[in-house]
């Protein structure tokens, strides 16, 4: 995707919203990165010491945490720069080119929003989105990418807490010490990747906790031990890696993380949005076509730009009048560049932690780096007891409570990016709408046989047409520059609307039907004639008649800059010119020649 600059766009450049969230980032990779040096050296320490291909362990470990290091780094350089250009964010509805007529897909459902005052809300379904919403009852008024995250959220938490109480129960009702070992490690699987199932969809997907599954997991938490007892002697022996506890920390630590991940996203809530909109109603009678009005419109628009930035058009009609009468519809729906809101511009750690919004995203990539610390130290306790030799299947333990970490790790720092690429703009949204009927008529003004000057003209009439004109702020959110945006609150601009209803009067009241000469050039040329006029059917020799049409013109030139009257002409008393050469109505020569 191009990246479009304009040196006037100066209030798009804000500060990068991922700076805080990089930080979180560049330190998990650092502590990555450095484990895994520390791991190679320890695997060639091994392999000095000859301990045979368990040397290789400490360099595979090594190479996995450099691999993830640099992959944490990979994306904090990505989003080390952020732009935001002219083009971006995303159109509330299909753009339409600069030439193009009609509308694209979503601009109808645009219009009924701004039509009816309203944004429309998805109806949350289903029995455990029913007891969200009735636990947060402004959830309802959170963009809907919040709300994905919520209910996603809310499923995997009750998610982990019955399983988290499926463990409690069934080591109640464990026999023996090879029965709890494959009940910890089926637990602990189970639970890593309740965290990382979610994200493997993206943000709207989710762990579905419904009535079937809530069934099996209470089943599975009370028949698991019979179960895992009845072909335990079939399973081969673990050696003692007892994972019970870990699962139990795992799934603790889990629920922990979930529940921050859950506040952070509550704290992106607002109070209910307004949602009042500003409606001009006139009625308008008028003396040209219908489709001066948008023209008009087309030239108010473009004085409203902002920062230079073209409009978003999202729907035009031309009033068409096709024949000699008949009914015509105009409309042009279009947004201002959205701007960022004044409290984005400004991303920094004493920022972050002051503002709600931010606050418990930032305790959530912190808990990102504090798991991924944690996990480092348990791989590197399992090379170090490789290195010196100590190997016993025990060790496999530090194996598996690096991994549930790193779980844990992924699923904070993946799921807090989620909010960190939050953006609130403010833009103002104006649609009019022109109807009503026309019909073609020809006039003429002056008389045919007495009047020298007279005009004639093909007009179209337009009797009654209905101006509606809206005009709004809006409120819009997106998460990421490349992502849908959606509408938040709309606050109706009542002057706004007034001023530009009553400047589209105006503009149809001054239309004329008389077609009068304009131009400088025009008015010399009607002297010209009017002096050749006055000498018709006299005998007058071609150097007069061209001193005469020179004189009228230079008269016509002169009195359209500003009138000079010099005096009377000495035959008939007509009011003449100080350029003048000849009287303009008896021919008379001014000059005494």
């Amino acid at each position: 995707m191009a990246y479009e600059y304009g040196s006037s766009a100066k209030g798009l450049d804000f500060p990068n919203p991922f700076r805080v969230e990089n930080v979180f980032r560049f330190i998990a990779a650092a502590v990555l990165i450095g484990g895994g040096l520390i791991a190679i050296f320890q695997g060639r320490s091994g392999l000095y010491a000859h301990i045979g291909g368990w040397a290789l362990a400490p360099i595979l470990v090594g190479v996995a945490m450099l691999a993830a290091g640099i992959q944490h780094a990979a994306v904090g350089l990505s989003r080390l720069r952020f732009f935001f250009g002219r083009g971006k964010p995303a159109g509330l509805a299909g753009e339409l080119a600069d030439a193009q007529l009609g509308e694209l897909a979503g601009a109808v459902a645009l219009k009924s929003t701004i039509r009816g005052g309203a944004i429309s809300v998805a109806e949350p379904t289903g029995a455990l989105n029913g007891l969200l919403y009735s636990l947060v009852r402004p959830l309802i008024w959170a963009p809907q990418r919040i709300q994905w995250v919520a209910q996603r959220l809310f499923r995997t938490g009750l998610t982990l807490a019955v399983v988290l109480l499926g463990l409690l129960v069934s080591l109640l009702g464990v026999l023996g010490e090879k029965d709890m070992v494959w009940l910890g490690l089926f637990f602990f699987i189970y639970a890593a990747a309740l965290l990382l199932k979610p994200l493997e969809s993206g943000d709207q997907a989710s762990t579905h906790l419904g009535s079937a599954g809530l069934i099996v997991l209470v089943l599975v938490a009370i028949l698991a031990p019979v179960l895992v007892h009845s072909i335990s002697s079939a399973l081969p022996n673990l050696g003692g890696v007892d994972l019970s506890g870990q699962a139990l920390l795992l799934l603790v630590c889990a629920l922990a993380s979930v529940l921050v991940f859950f506040v952070a996203v509550l704290r992106q809530m607002v109070a209910p949005p307004q949602t009042t909109m500003a409606c001009e109603l006139a009625t308008i009678s008028m003396n040209a076509p219908p489709n001066q009005i948008l023209v008009e419109l087309d030239r108010e628009m473009q004085r409203n730009w902002i920062e230079q930035i073209p409009n978003r058009r999202y729907a035009r009609y031309v009033p068409q009048t096709p024949g000699d009468n008949g009914t015509f519809h105009g409309e042009l729906l279009e947004e201002t560049q959205p701007m960022p809101r004044d409290d984005m511009r400004t991303v920094s750690f004493s920022h972050a932690l002051a503002e709600p919004r931010y606050r418990w995203l930032t305790v959530l990539s912190a808990l990102g780096v504090l798991y991924t610390v944690i996990g480092s130290i348990a791989l590197l306790l399992f090379t170090h007891q490789v290195t010196m030799g100590e190997i016993v299947p025990a060790l496999w333990k530090y194996v598996c409570f690096a991994g549930g970490m790193f779980s844990l790790a992924l699923f904070c720092l993946r799921a807090g990016h989620v909010l960190w690429a939050r953006f609130d703009f403010v833009s103002r949204m104006t649609w009019v709408e022109i109807d009503g009927t026309f019909q073609r008529s020809h006039t003429a003004v002056g008389a045919q046989f007495t009047d020298r000057v007279r005009t004639e003209k093909d007009i179209v009439s337009v009797n009654d047409m209905t101006l509606r004109v809206w005009v709004a702020e809006v409120d819009s959110v997106t998460f990421g520059s490349e992502s849908e945006r959606r509408i938040v609150g709309l606050r109706g601009l009542t002057d706004r609307a007034s001023a530009l209803r009553q400047q589209l009067e105006n503009f149809a009241s001054d239309q004329s039907s008389v077609d009068m000469p304009t131009s400088r050039r025009d008015v010399e040329k009607i002297a010209a004639l009017g002096a050749m006029n006055q000498l018709a059917g006299r005998p007058v020799a071609p150097e007069a008649l061209l001193k005469a049409m020179g004189g009228a013109a230079s008269t016509a030139s002169t009195s359209s800059l500003g009138p000079k009257p010099a005096g009377f002409c000495p035959a008939c008393g007509t009011a003449v010119s100080s350029a003048a050469r000849f009287c303009a109505s008896c021919g008379q020569s001014l000059t005494g020649g």
